[in-house]
């Protein structure tokens, strides 16, 4: 996501999701009040209250979880975003703020695993609904054809309905786009408390929630460098660890993370890519079999 410099007046409906109380949207709510963009209204939706479409009255319409925060311009380049290339939904997905070595080992995992299986320009370049990818944090719809199609009332509540709002909005021959914020876009502290638990869930969404996928990747990704460290000459490891300095080098500045933490933490971070997968896999396991009874 850039910051194209552009400044615009349209009305912009901003609705913030929280669970509880609307305090949990305190930190995103100040960065609003700072944002330079003055053109909004602000609506507070309850977990147990649906959105109605009739409350919000902007040309555009901005679904955020409380636990983001906004920068200057922001606001203004998914106006921008949405003009230029005629986009009926752009979703942004936050920048991670890691703070403390657990943080720092889980959270750019993310961000590693969505940039190494999926391109996201193809979101934008083929309107299939199979390139559909999202982040339910931010959620940019043109309000005249949102008013039409009413895609967030249509899918049920759970982790993957940002995805399957993508793939009606590629149904219907429209276009849809997903960025990375950059620094415009940032999880706040809440997001340290979310637990780890929503996180693998949300993880899985990177595998299509395919546990066959999961596990093909990890056996790619973390098995694959083992064996060939333990069978190869110490002179044939360049290639493979090379290949993988490059790739967080890359996705870490794509996600405005710095590299040097990233590939120090890579062999902690790979661990608790199969700790997170591994309990994601358990808690089906068992959520199956406490439904069954």
């Amino acid at each position: 996501m850039g910051n194209y410099g552009r400044k615009f007046t349209d009305p912009v409906s901003l609705i913030i999701k929280v669970e509880k109380e609307a305090s949990e949207a305190d930190e995103l709510l100040a960065s609003i009040a700072a944002q330079d963009y003055k053109h909004l209204q602000i609506i507070i939706q309850y977990a147990a209250a649906p959105f109605s479409v009739k409350d919000a009255t902007g040309d555009y319409f901005l679904f955020l979880e409380a636990n983001t925060v906004l920068k200057n311009g922001f606001i203004h380049s998914l106006i921008y975003r949405t003009k230029i290339f005629n986009l009926a939904l752009l979703s942004v997905i936050p920048t991670q703020k890691n703070v403390g070595l657990l943080a720092s080992c889980v959270y750019p995992l993310s961000d590693f695993v969505l940039l190494n299986l999926f391109p996201l320009r193809l979101v934008r370049l083929i309107n299939h609904p199979v390139f559909a990818t999202a982040n339910e944090s931010c959620l940019f719809f043109d309000a005249r054809i949102y008013r039409q199609f009413k895609w967030d009332e249509r899918v049920k509540r759970n982790v993957s309905r940002a995805v399957e709002i993508v793939k009606m909005v590629k149904q219907e021959g429209l276009k849809a786009d997903v960025l990375l914020g950059n620094r415009l876009i940032y999880f706040g502290e809440r997001q340290l408390k979310s637990g780890f638990l929503l996180f693998s869930r949300r993880l899985m969404l990177n595998f299509s929630n395919n546990v066959l996928v999961a596990v093909l990747y990890l056996i790619l990704v973390i098995a694959g460098p083992i064996v060939v460290a333990i069978e190869l000459e110490p002179a044939f490891l360049v290639l493979p660890f090379g290949l993988i300095f490059l790739s967080r080098v890359m996705t870490s500045f794509l996600s405005a993370q710095h590299p040097v933490p990233n590939i120090l933490l890579h062999p902690l971070q790979m661990l608790a890519l199969v700790l997170l997968l591994l309990g994601n896999l358990w808690n089906r396991v068992f959520s199956g079999l406490g439904d069954k009874k």
